[in-house]
């Protein structure tokens, strides 16, 4: 304080809104500390692709990280919407600002972090999300299997036929498929929720085929057979669909056609 009198006056105000309830002290925290803290304790437990958490943080961090976490506005919230938007579709910013809401609403609940509100819950959106329903067009599907390796054929093939997620697909392994049922089972899902999925003669024939070519190592321990990171797959389907010309096809379309 600049004199022992305003700290005086600071500490009967308080004093008083002490007693009536309607203190609350400083939160001493920045977002990006926030963010930090909630990528150690809370991201290691969540479900599915964590990459795509990751990188959604570490945006967050760079635009935000250095404000005081009290000091957090729908403002500045606005702004980065509006940002955002100049570059990526509504989506993706509603994504981003999920995991930052998340973030906020588990400091504030488990980590008694004294917010008044969720600065997120405030944000209002002038766009409306367009669905997305993209399938393969006559010819796409067999021009991406023929120019595609066979070890990417087959993962497009068991993606088409099973409807499986990404982060689902990259996790199967010889021991999660019932040759004499026909069926996978997928144990570790987004929702938590474990299923079966039955497996159509053209899924069971590219999931052999697989097995086939990846038994020349036996490893120490259990390995998922499509040896491939979910970044890596990301691109080298970016990639095949750009030298076969297709134009606005995601992985993720798959489950789509599937």
């Amino acid at each position: 304080f600049t004199s022992r009198a305003v700290a005086k006056r600071w500490m009967k105000t308080t004093e008083i809104e002490m007693e009536k309830g309607g203190f609350t002290p400083r939160v001493n925290m920045t977002v990006g500390e926030m963010l930090d803290k909630y990528t150690d304790l809370v991201l290691p437990s969540h479900k599915g692709e964590k990459a795509s958490e990751q990188y959604r943080i570490k945006a967050l961090k760079n635009y935000f990280g250095t404000i005081p976490l009290a000091d957090l506005t729908p403002a500045h919230l606005a702004k980065y919407r509006d940002d955002r938007l100049e570059t990526v579709k509504p989506p993706t910013v509603k994504r981003d600002l999920s995991v930052l809401s998340s973030a906020i609403n588990t400091a504030i609940i488990e980590w008694n972090i004294p917010l008044k509100m969720n600065p997120v819950s405030k944000i209002r959106w002038r766009q409306t999300d367009q669905p997305r329903d993209r399938r393969f067009e006559s010819g796409e599907e067999s021009q991406l299997l023929s120019h595609a390796t066979p070890f990417m054929a087959r993962m497009i093939t068991v993606a088409v036929e099973t409807a499986v997620r990404r982060s689902e697909l990259l996790r199967i392994k010889r021991s999660h498929i019932n040759f004499s049922k026909q069926t996978l089972e997928i144990g570790l899902t987004k929702t938590g929720k474990p299923r079966t999925i039955p497996l159509s003669s053209r899924a069971l024939k590219a999931l052999k085929e697989q097995l086939r070519a990846s038994e020349k190592v036996i490893p120490m321990e259990e390995q998922p057979i499509f040896q491939i990171t979910g970044s890596r797959l990301f691109k080298d389907f970016k990639k095949l669909r750009e030298e076969v010309g297709i134009i606005d096809f995601r992985w993720h379309d798959l489950r789509h056609e599937a």
